[in-house]
This record gives C-alpha cells, structure tokens and sequence, in this order.
C-alpha cells in the first residue's frame, strides 16, 4: 500500500512480506533510489499525479507513456517477475492511497473484472475511515493521529469561508518555525486549486478537498513543503542527460532521453516531428551500439549506472 502525491515523493505505507529474492544487487541501494528520485519514473506514480482518476487499473489501462513493462523489466533482478494491479482511493487533497496486488502468476480478465466489480465496496469503507480519522482529528484528538492520517506534509484544510477546520502537528511547527509563515499562508488562501505558490522559505500547494461531505463543500487543502524537504536528492533529468555509456550523436542523446522518459515511438515522433519508421532505425542504431536488442536492457543499464553512482557516493 502506498500513498501517491502530488507534492512529496511516494510513501510506503504498508507491505506484505514477499519471497525473498536472491539477487546480487543490494536492495537497499535500490530502494534508496528510488526514494532519492527514481520514483519519478514509477508509471504508477505518474499516471495518479497526471490523471488522478480513482479506480482499478491494470497495466492494460495505463497509457502507452506510462507502460509498466520497462520500469518493472527493468527492476526484474531486484523484485522478481509479478504482475501487478493497482487500486487507486482518493485521500486529501489530491492524494491518493494505493493499494497494490501482486503476484507472479498473470492476472485474467475474469479476475480484472471481478475487482473492478468490488472496488466501489472497498472505496466507501475507505471513505468511512478517512471520514472517521478526520473527525477524531478536528475534535483534537492527540498529534500522534496525524500520522494515521497519512498527510504527506504540513497541512491545513479550510471551508468555503476560509474557516480553518484542520491543522496538522507540521502545520503548527512550521508556524512557529517561520515568523512569515502566518503571512504567507493567508495570501496563498487567495490563490486557485492547483496552484503552487513559492516562498523563500517552502512552497505553499492549494488543492480541493476529496470529501466534500465531511463538513461541507469547497473546502480548501493547503500543503506546505519546507525548501530542504523540496529539494530532491537524485536528479532524474540530471542523470538522464549524463547517462552516456557511449559516445552518442544529438539525436541519439536526445532520443534515449526521450526512451528513458518511457515515451512510446509514436510520442517520440511527435516531438521530434519525424516519422515513426526513423524513429524504430534510430532505435535500432542505439541498441546496436549498446549490444543489445530490447528497450527493458537500456533501462536496466540505466538503472545499474545509477546503482554504481550511489555507491560511490
């Protein structure tokens, strides 16, 4: 189970124990990777922070730029061959709780059915213990509750009169941590959802609230970061450009970068305003240079360059 946000990288919240795997890559590195930034191409993680549509989705639904099969060819060594269907619930402000089912055996389409069949029983449960925490919370129940909350910063939710419902234990600290934080929390109530507002001490993020029917409609959710925590360790786009086992051509450079990004041929096209059919001989050129035939190597060579930087570090 994990929690996807819009404004913080993704949380673990809880996992079954799984076989363990042999392998001769250290797991922890892996996981500190994507911790660090790798998440960014998690496609789970990008389809919720593009689309924010709850539901059942399989790695059928997914749209062909945010396809699995690479990202998880890719992490085969460390996680073992599994498919994975993914149930996506609603949380504050933008947030989504994510529940993930795994297994090595495929998943049927009966089995896919009967899922999406379940899920609107398993999405009102959720919504009746989102409901009952926030409740326990706004009657002050002790800071520690913030925690099974599972906001994913400092918090405040307002109603439609900018009445302030909610304040999370990081809210409250981070009042008394910055004398302008008061000031700058009220100007960015002004703004639009969506909207991002950047201080020199954090960023503010405004976003609606998911259960309208808790205390009312149009209520208001205000996420702050602190600039240390926005700072991201592991620059993808950084590592991307620099990623060179081999002398490449602009083109070549640009094209990896735009494979890596998980952009199909037809997308890659697109942008680079050619045809589909130059675009599979440049492929073919960039794996001939790497020795090797399948998109899911480049990212696993990806993958291991950013292993070696780490350890390094």
């Amino acid at each position: 189970m994990v929690r996807y946000s819009p404004f913080a990288p993704p949380a673990l919240l809880h996992c079954a124990k799984r076989v363990e795997i042999r392998t001769l890559v250290d797991l922890d590195m892996v996981n500190k990777l994507y911790d660090g930034g790798f998440y960014k191409m998690d496609p789970w993680f990008r389809y919720w922070t593009s689309y924010r549509a709850p539901g059942v989705v399989t790695a059928e639904n997914l749209p062909s730029h945010q396809a699995k099969d690479d990202f998880y060819s890719a992490l085969k060594p460390f996680l073992g061959d599994m498919d994975v269907i993914a149930m996506f619930l609603p949380a504050y402000g933008g947030n989504s709780i994510t529940m993930f089912l795994e297994r090595e055996e495929r998943f049927n389409h009966e089995e896919s059915v009967r899922l999406q069949e379940i899920y609107p029983i398993i999405r009102s449960l959720h919504e009746v213990h989102i409901k009952a925490l926030m409740t326990q919370a706004w009657l002050g129940a002790p800071a520690a509750k913030d925690s099974l909350l599972q906001l994913p910063a400092a918090v405040q939710i307002l109603d439609m009169n900018h009445r302030t419902l909610y304040e999370s234990e990081q809210w409250r600290a981070a009042k008394r941590q910055f004398p302008s934080f008061a000031r700058a929390a009220e100007t960015v109530r002004a703004t639009g959802e969506r909207r991002s507002t950047k201080m020199d001490f954090g960023t503010f993020h405004v976003d609606c609230m998911d259960f309208p029917d808790l205390w009312g409609r149009n209520l208001k959710v205000i996420t702050f970061e602190h600039s240390q925590s926005v700072a991201t360790p592991l620059d993808i786009e950084k590592a991307i450009s620099e990623f060179e086992p081999v002398v490449w051509t602009p083109r070549e450079r640009e094209m990896v970068r735009l494979i890596l990004w998980g952009n199909s041929n037809e997308k890659i096209s697109e942008v680079l305003d050619i045809g589909v059919g130059t675009i599979r001989n440049h492929r073919k050129r960039i794996y001939d240079k790497l020795y090797i035939s399948a998109e899911r190597e480049l990212f696993a060579m990806f993958l291991n360059s950013l292993i070696g930087e780490a350890r390094v570090a």
